[in-house]
């Protein structure tokens, strides 16, 4: 039988006991996202780079069974008829491919979920998944972006009204440069009014008044606006307490 045709049998059959997330996952600027494990019914394409392909009769699928595991094997053979990489070459490209799918977080493991499968020989650059309901991703600022919020950033794949929606994680990354340039006006707020808690950062950046979880380059801000706002309080306690003694000596 034709393995396309299995697919689409399959495709079939899980959806009458599951669904899938036939939404793409949110974009946020200067951010990328990551899974640290996937929901049972999970399916991951079996892609090769440029000049392979899958074998004959292979599967064009993984997907992740009920028993924690990856079923089916993604394999790829070269697409000409005689290929011979040079050793060194070879060492190289796999070395690549290899660091490409790691990711500076560490797996999880859940019961009925599975972990990242391992590279193939000749993989692409990238993956192409196909989420469930339920599940969920980890968003982080790349190399270079920072966000003044502490995280973790999540983003769940939900059904809502009838359809299926991933939740908006809180996240807005700043290029590091940008974080001292805002300083200045974060301090002026801080001391026109009193420290409150985050607000909402929808499609925008992000309220700089006393924000309480802000990254290390503002944490020397953060004590001296506390301490400018301790000492006028004090003072207008002082202020207070002696016109109040001149009164009553008056009087």
């Amino acid at each position: 039988s034709s393995p396309f045709l299995t697919m689409l049998l399959f495709f079939l059959l899980l959806s009458l006991f599951a669904e899938f997330c036939d939404s793409e996952p949110l974009e946020i600027s200067y951010a990328t996202f990551k899974a640290l494990s996937y929901v049972n019914g999970t399916m991951l394409t079996c892609e090769c780079k440029e000049g392979f392909r899958r074998i004959q009769n292979g599967s064009p699928y993984m997907l992740c069974t009920g028993n924690s595991s990856w079923e089916n094997k993604c394999q790829c053979v070269s697409s000409r008829k005689q290929v011979t990489p040079q050793p060194e070459e070879q060492k190289e490209g796999k070395t690549t491919k290899m660091q490409s799918h790691l990711q500076p977080m560490d797996q999880v493991n859940l019961a009925g979920h599975c972990q990242e499968p391992p590279a193939w020989e000749h993989e692409d650059t990238e993956r192409t998944y196909h989420f469930m309901v339920g599940q969920t991703l980890h968003y982080q600022c790349i190399q270079g972006y920072k966000t003044l919020h502490s995280g973790p950033f999540l983003s769940v794949c939900k059904t809502i009204r009838g359809g299926t929606r991933w939740t908006r994680p809180r996240l807005t990354c700043l290029d590091e440069n940008e974080l001292h340039l805002f300083s200045g006006r974060w301090l002026l707020s801080c001391v026109q009014r009193p420290c409150s808690l985050p607000l909402s950062d929808q499609g925008g950046i992000p309220d700089f008044t006393c924000h309480v979880t802000l990254g290390k380059p503002l944490d020397a801000l953060v004590a001296g606006c506390v301490f400018l706002l301790i000492s006028i309080l004090l003072l207008s306690g002082l202020t207070w307490q002696r016109r109040w003694k001149k009164s009553r000596r008056t009087i």
